[in-house]
């Protein structure tokens, strides 16, 4: 296997355990724990706003509804210093009404500690009907 081959599974490996960390630490670690997978000047697109900043996101969702978020199949695709992501997900609120689904587009960063989200779109498909 060739010096280039071992990178990029290394890469993808790096990455994917930024996208599984992302619903873990949400619901199981410090909400601050959270916030260290993305750099500081972070872009997270959610219910028709921008939020710009690693300290506006988590200003908002520091708020956000408690549950459970499953992180589906991921496709990664690897840019030399940086990977366009997209993956499926589900989260099932503790109050069924803020349960959704829908993909999560995002850019991700080499920096010097790693992998960091650097954009976030979240695409919903539909609230999931809880009769």
């Amino acid at each position: 296997m060739s010096e280039s081959s071992v990178q990029t599974l290394a890469d993808k490996l790096a990455i994917r355990e930024v996208l599984d960390e992302y619903c873990l630490r949400l619901e199981v670690n410090a909400f601050e724990e959270w916030l260290d997978l993305f750099t500081e000047d972070t872009v997270y697109e959610v219910f028709r706003q921008i939020l710009q900043g690693k300290a506006a996101v988590g200003g908002m969702l520091s708020q956000a509804p408690h549950g459970v978020h499953l992180g589906g199949a991921a496709r990664i695709v690897l840019l030399g210093d940086s990977a366009e992501t997209v993956q499926n997900y589900i989260f099932v609120g503790d109050d069924p009404q803020f349960s959704n689904q829908g993909w999560y587009f995002r850019t991700l960063v080499r920096t010097a500690s790693g992998w960091k989200i650097s954009h976030t779109r979240v695409k919903l498909q539909k609230q999931i009907s809880t009769s």
